[in-house]
């Protein structure tokens, strides 16, 4: 029960209507917050005020606004007026408290309906749904169907509705609307769940028939991976142990290697010290010939020279021969490799014979078992009467042989991918013997070796011209690069320097803006000698040149000329053609303006930057001009160092402008940059260094093209060369009947080979799609004749079966095997065949070739020995001669000889040096293919290592460990036989979606159970809520009631005490005797009265903000109308009341009237307002 008058939160402060029925014109309504009353005559709009308020809160029936339509709502005119082309309703509420959720203090709501009938909602102003509208004033509980707001008729309704309506209301009031919107919302969920729960309970018995069927095909997938990884473990473990061996080998090769180098080094250095030696030598012997020649020895001379010749040529020779012996090793040694590379080969082909040979025997063992299993099935079907298999024994029947078929067309499938592999295998391993193609190719060509001499020198000569030409065809772009550099730098340059002349003339063109100064400048001739202003005949730095401008100031303009004569020739010229006025310096009479002592002392200060005259450079005949213009001005850094100076003893300028005089005044404050400053020396000087730069840049550029002219010259001429060069090799090429393309045909063949083996790249792909695929149907084939399996299991005894299909499941077992028996012989085959073979015929050739170049090499020895042989023989006559001539010039001979002894013995030096060198570079070069051949083997290695990334290695284990174990693991997946590993993936998934099915029928449970607890206390609760309530209405309405009527009582009573729900709620009234009537029986202003009560008695237990009633006072009499208008004076505190009323005891109690008049000719009414 509510006792104290609670606090509203809100009141209607303003109705504005346009064209609202009888409101044609814009009509405004201030309403108070006590007792608003409306009257005027009959037919005169007041009722239209009361519907303007219900279609502005968004009333949606037009007829319940007393119109046919929404268009009727819009002001018609009348018989004299033009229609109104719209609707418009605003009004306007208290926000003060916040109790709408927007932060101004006035709440305004419009809305505006057209003549179509289409409304438009706005809130503050802004457009919104009628949907927003009515949410934002539910929030103060404002409803235009509330029962606060009374239309005409309306107060009767109250009392004549029907019982079950009148129980709605407390219900209303009492809040169990909302506990019945959650029971009906509790009622639909419990609905919903017990749908979804139903549903789970279906998808549940499915999930777990199909996860026990996938649990065995999961736990066989489990396992094979688990060996799959186990084996990939010591796959990666192994090959990382070998390439850690490898490596180590591949250290000791290249450390070994270093030390042979640097052995080689140190020996082609002492032969490069002997060879000097050699050349002192024989500068001796010239010097001695010389002498001999000169004292007449030629004929000695002669002999010497002959003899030394023969000593060269043998020396040369032997040479030669050491040469060759030094390839003959290098051959032998090669061949030794290539006798070892075959020894490997051959253990090779053995190990694939006896490997062909144990899976051979393997092979033979599967189908011996395989036969004795046949035999088996068939005799224990005899032996049980299991023949009688029918239909679904067929039909498993004819799917192990689709399966079989499908298992030997994965495997058909997977031999050509493997066929394709060696193929690429192949191709790359061809593509790496291609220089040795290309030797073989150029000794065929041995066959014209004079004339391919000649051509390769041709080609020698046409290879240089090429790289010359490239050379120039470099440089030409290395100049084009940089010319265009040039231009670029050039470009930005000349760009640079035109915007420092723009800017220097801007500020030339400023100085000159005075029409005066300018008009003087440009007769300048006529009137004499004029130098300039005095902005144009100083230049400063930058920073100095706004605390210059300020510190002159005017004279900043002034015309400097050669004397007065001038100046006086420029006023009279100024003043003849009215140009203006302009200040004028000569130089013959200006006066300096010298500084004072006093002033230099001040310079020393802090802050202090100078004096102004020192400030700036200018020209020494124009310094008496200066001195007058500045004089005795310091320069100072800021106005703070100015006042420590002293303000008044001198003038002072800041860099930033600010000027204290000497006679105290102060001027400042901020300053735009301007114009009109000195010049600045650093723009003039940037403007100069940009000028000279520029003139370098076009001297380098000339030059720059001009060696890129000379360049395209010889450029032009080479290519000439080139191409008549080019025609002679042609030439000279056919007449020995070659091609260029038999040089090329290697590199051509390289390219084809590549291409090749992108096609096996995509061909591979290609099977690896189709074997999924295959595997995928294989898989299906598996699924079904499980499911026919389970089906005979149900027709069959359950042991037989067992029995049976452990001798099937060990025949499946056995043929597949089988077929991987069958793949690996195949690919020994292929491996002896295509891969062993055919090294080993690669090798016999490369054998056959090497011993042909020994032979060679033999040959040529024996033809050199020969030489020696003879040129020896030459060498002792000329010798013997040489010893008749040697007596005359003994001495000279003598040291001669003894010269020539050194040589050969240095020479002899040299050739044991050079053979050892060559031992040792024959080492280097040994060591270096062996390293290269390491560095390719640990590159393999390396490939094949990556395909394991990420696997965790055991380094624990030996190699011998590791391999024997990957062959029992291997044998073990072997065992395994076929395995789907989708199922692990499909497992996993069907898992995971059961358990998150049973989690949701958990929760689904969970639901139904405080849905359930939820509707009990929703049933709990609304019954003793209601109760509560009634009793409090009903205390009120019956309170209300005896003040309303003094010679009667009533009260309100529940048709159905025990289920108030079921039926409604009465109204009895006793007004005289002892008999309570039904509320029907009562007069038309009795029932207005039980109405008000029941009005009023809600109002108590639930207040509105606000209360609208139109005349319901109208069946009242003078008495009882003076009751209602003290009881709503009395709730005037609590609430605030708009009512329409014709009534003298009713509007006598008011505090605002409203009287609303209408012109019958316009049909326009109109409100005046009086308050009381």
């Amino acid at each position: 029960m509510v006792d104290e008058a609670p606090v509203f939160g809100t009141k209607i402060t303003k109705l504005v209507m346009d064209g609202f029925k009888s409101f044609g014109r814009r009509t405004e309504l201030l309403f108070e917050d006590g007792f608003n009353i409306i009257l005027g005559p009959n037919g005169s709009g007041k009722s239209n005020v009361l519907d303007a308020v219900c279609f502005v809160l968004g009333k949606s029936s037009s007829k319940s606004l007393r119109a046919e339509k929404s268009a009727n709502l819009i002001y018609n005119g009348g018989k004299t007026k033009k229609p109104a082309k719209a609707a418009e309703v605003s009004i306007s509420f208290d926000n003060s408290k916040r109790v709408f959720p927007v932060e101004e203090d006035v709440v305004k709501v419009s809305r505006i309906v057209k003549p179509n009938g289409v409304s438009k909602y706005k809130i503050n102003g802004k457009t919104h749904t009628r949907q927003e509208v009515v949410d934002l004033l539910g929030l103060a509980k404002i409803n235009p169907d509330g029962y606060n707001i009374i239309l005409q008729g309306d107060i009767v309704r109250l009392v004549e509705m029907s019982p079950v309506e009148r129980r709605q209301i407390i219900e209303e009031i009492a809040g169990i609307s909302v506990y019945e919107e959650k029971k009906n919302k509790a009622l639909k969920e419990l609905e919903k769940v017990e749908e979804k729960l139903n549903e789970a309970g279906i998808i549940l018995k499915e999930r777990q028939t199909h996860l026990k069927e996938l649990r065995k095909d999961r736990d066989q997938a489990l396992k094979y991976r688990e060996l799959n990884d186990k084996i990939k473990t010591n796959k990666a473990s192994y090959i990382k142990k070998r390439m850690n061996k490898k490596e180590g080998e591949m250290n000791e090769i290249v450390k070994r290697a270093d030390s042979r180098r640097k052995k080689l080094e140190s020996l082609q250095g002492e032969i490069k010290e002997l060879r000097g030696k050699i050349a002192e030598k024989k500068n001796l012997i010239k010097e001695i010939s010389d002498e001999i020649e000169a004292k007449g020895g030629t004929e000695q001379v002669s002999l010497q020279k002959e003899a030394e010749q023969l000593r060269i040529d043998i020396a040369t020779l032997k040479t030669k021969i050491a040469s060759h012996k030094n390839e003959i090793n290098r051959i032998v040694q090669r061949k030794e490799q290539l006798k070892l590379n075959l020894d490997e080969l051959e253990k090779k082909t053995e190990f694939i014979t006896e490997q062909r040979k144990e899976f051979a025997e393997k092979k033979k063992y599967f189908e011996d078992n395989i036969k004795e299993l046949n035999e088996k099935i068939s005799s224990f079907k005899k032996k049980h009467k299991l023949d009688e298999s029918g239909e679904i024994e067929q039909k498993v029947e004819k799917i192990d042989k689709d399966a079989e078929k499908k298992q030997a067309e994965i495997q058909s499938l997977r031999e050509k991918q493997q066929s394709l592999l060696r193929e690429k295998d192949r191709n790359e391993f061809q593509i790496s013997a291609i220089d040795d193609q290309i030797k073989k190719v150029k000794k065929l060509e041995q066959q014209h070796k004079d004339e391919i001499d000649v051509l390769k020198k041709k080609k020698e000569q046409f290879r240089k011209m090429v790289l010359e030409l490239n050379d120039l065809l470099n440089k030409d772009s290395d100049n084009a690069v940089k010319i265009a550099g040039i231009k670029k730098n050039l470009q930005s340059d000349k760009e640079k320097l035109e915007k420092l002349k723009v800017k220097n003339a801007g500020i030339k063109e400023h100085l000159s803006a005075n029409i005066a100064v300018k008009k003087v400048f440009e007769n300048r001739n006529k009137l004499g000698q004029i130098y300039g202003t005095v902005a144009e005949l100083g230049t400063t730095n930058e920073k100095y040149s706004l605390a210059l401008e300020i510190a002159a100031a005017q004279k900043i303009n002034s015309v400097v000329v050669d004397d007065d004569k001038v100046a006086s020739n420029c006023i009279k010229f100024l003043k003849k053609n009215r140009f203006g006025v302009a200040a004028f310096l000569p130089l013959n009479k200006i006066r300096p303006n010298p500084v004072k002592p006093n002033i230099k002392e001040l310079t020393k200060k802090s802050g202090v930057v100078g004096l102004a005259v020192d400030l700036i450079d200018f020209d020494p005949k124009f310094k008496d001009i200066f001195s007058y213009v500045f004089g005795n001005t310091l320069v100072v850094s800021s106005i703070d160092a100015a006042r420590k100076i002293g303000i008044g003893k001198v003038k002072m300028v800041t860099l930033d402008g600010d000027l204290a005089e000497v006679s105290g005044a102060m001027i400042g404050g901020f300053r735009h940059k301007t114009k009109g400053s000195f010049k600045q020396k650093d723009l003039t000087e940037e403007i100069k260094e940009l000028e000279k730069k520029v003139k370098v840049d076009d001297k380098e550029l000339v030059e720059f093209e001009k060696l890129r002219q000379d360049n395209e010259l010889k450029i032009n001429k080479l290519r000439e060369l080139k191409a008549h060069l080019e025609g002679e090799i042609i030439k000279t090429e056919k007449g020995l009947h070659l091609d260029s393309s038999d040089l090329e045909a290697s590199q051509q063949y390289k390219q084809e080979l590549k291409k090749k083996i992108e096609k096996n790249v995509k061909d591979i792909d290609s099977f690896e799609n189709k074997i999924a695929d295959e595997t995928q149907v294989l898989t299906q084939l598996k699924v079904e004749k499980q499911t026919l399996r389970n089906q005979i299991n149900e027709l069959r005894n359950p042991r037989l079966l067992a029995e049976l299909n452990s001798f099937e499941q060990k025949k499946k077992e056995f043929s597949e095997e089988s077929f991987k028996v069958d793949a690996e012989l195949k690919n020994l085959d292929m491996q002896e065949k295509e891969m062993v073979g055919r090294d080993k015929e690669n090798t016999a050739k490369v054998m056959k070739e090497l011993e042909k170049e020994e032979k060679g090499f033999a040959d040529e020895i024996k033809g050199f020995d020969s030489d020696i042989k003879k040129k020896s023989s030459v060498l002792i006559k000329k010798e013997k001669e040489q010893e008749k001539l040697h007596s005359q010039f003994k001495d000279l001979f003598s040291r001669r000889n003894k010269a020539s002894d050194e040589i050969n013995s240095i020479e002899s030096k040299i050739l044991g040096i050079e053979e050892n060198a060559r031992k040792v570079e024959l080492s280097v070069n040994t060591l270096s293919i062996e390293e290269a051949r390491l560095k390719a083997e640990f590159a393999g290695m390396e490939a094949e290592f990556a395909q394991y990334d990420g696997v965790e290695l055991n380094m624990k284990k030996s190699e011998e460990e590791l391999k024997k174990e990957i062959t029992s693991f291997e044998r073990m997946m072997s065992n395994i036989g076929s395995v789907n590993m989708r199922a692990l993936e499909i497992y996993e998934t069907v898992e995971k979606e059961f358990n998150v099915l049973m989690e949701k029928k958990g929760r689904l449970t969970e639901e139904k159970e405080d849905v359930m607890n939820l509707m009990d206390e929703i049933e709990t609760n609304k019954k003793d809520l209601f109760v509560s309530a009634l009793e409090v209405v009903n205390k009120n309405f019956q309170d209300i009631f005896t003040n309303l009527s003094t010679k009667g009582e009533a009260y309100l009573e529940l048709e159905n005490p025990e289920q108030p729900f079921e039926e409604g709620l009465r109204i009895k009234v006793k007004l005289t005797g002892n008999k309570f009537m039904d509320i029907r029986s009562l007069s038309g202003g009795e029932k207005t009265l039980t109405a008000l009560a029941f009005l009023f008695a809600i109002q108590e237990h639930e207040p509105a903000s606000f209360y609208v009633l139109d005349e319901v006072d109208a069946a009242l009499d003078k008495t009882n109308s003076e009751k209602l208008a003290k009881l709503i004076r009395d709730y005037c505190d609590k609430a605030q009341y708009v009512v329409i009323s014709h009534n003298d005891a009713v509007i006598s109690e008011g505090d605002v009237l409203y009287g609303v008049s209408m012109k019958p000719e316009t049909g326009l009414s109109a409100v005046v307002s009086l308050k009381a």
